[in-house]
């Protein structure tokens, strides 16, 4: 199966995305980056295909290499342990978004921002996790630190399930100056830390443009980031025998909150 000829195999350069749900998507939102989708020989010789024999399918209808190869070749273009599902896409470097452009296309729909910093979460499985969420509730777009900071990786890319693929995300180099200058620009900085001064999630109103910023896995945000948000938040707490939650669940209920807020907002304008 092939949609163009391949003189290059396995010696394909490039970062790679892996599982049938990323490479779907990452076929749909960035199909011209792909320079190779290498394909589990099992998937494409059964009767029906399967789920990844039709990703392969479609990704040669639209012209791009297609290579069978057996599983033990797939493995070894991948992470140790990695489960790849037959499927392993090699494609152009990840395309880091401008955070100027993320909050101009928002206020071009004539959308209040909604944008998640991540001050030193360095878990690609917690960053994964957090870009997924923050695309499926409505979040325009993620920004991280270039250091001491997990970047887009083909373990990030599998654990949003191809959400990095369609939601933008800005890495840059000094994280408070990126914060201030979202403050000029009319966006709000709320953190999230719990402890004295700090405003229960369910009493914020996150109805404006808002920057939510998550700490690092334990250590929290970094002082002088904690100093540059206009907010602080706490996710209130019944049970206290295990700590706090983990970053990427933390981002979940926030993020689920102000789009809770923000649906109830649109709906009551709807109804004047």
């Amino acid at each position: 199966m092939a949609g163009k000829r391949s003189d290059s195999g396995q010696g394909v350069a490039g970062r790679t995305v892996y599982g049938i749900g990323p490479v779907r998507e990452l076929l749909r939102a960035r199909s011209s980056s792909v320079s190779v989708l290498f394909v589990s020989d099992a998937a494409v010789g059964k009767r029906g295909r399967g789920p990844a024999g039709d990703v392969a399918a479609e990704a040669a209808r639209i012209g791009i290499i297609v290579e069978a190869k057996p599983r033990a070749e797939l493995d070894a273009l991948v992470e140790k342990g990695a489960r790849h599902q037959g499927l392993v896409a090699v494609a152009g470097e990840f395309e880091y978004a401008d955070i100027d452009d993320v909050v101009d296309a928002a206020e071009g729909r004539g959308e209040s921002s909604l944008l998640v910093a991540l001050d030193g979460v360095q878990d690609p499985h917690n960053l994964g996790a957090i870009v997924r969420t923050a695309y499926l509730l409505g979040a325009h777009g993620v920004v991280v630190p270039r250091d001491r900071a997990a970047r887009v990786t083909p373990v990030v890319t599998k654990s949003s399930a191809g959400a990095t693929e369609h939601l933008p995300i800005a890495q840059v180099g000094n994280l408070v100056r990126a914060l201030e200058d979202l403050k000029q620009r009319g966006v709000w900085v709320a953190g999230l830390a719990a402890g004295d001064g700090a405003t229960p999630l369910w009493q914020f109103d996150a109805t404006g443009p808002i920057c939510i910023v998550l700490g690092a896995e334990g250590s929290g945000m970094r002082r002088l980031v904690a100093r540059t948000c206009d907010f602080r938040l706490e996710i209130p707490m019944v049970g206290a025998g295990v700590g706090s939650f983990n970053v990427s669940v933390a981002g979940a209920l926030v993020l689920g909150e102000v789009a809770r807020q923000r649906a109830a907002a649109a709906g009551a304008g709807a109804g004047e």
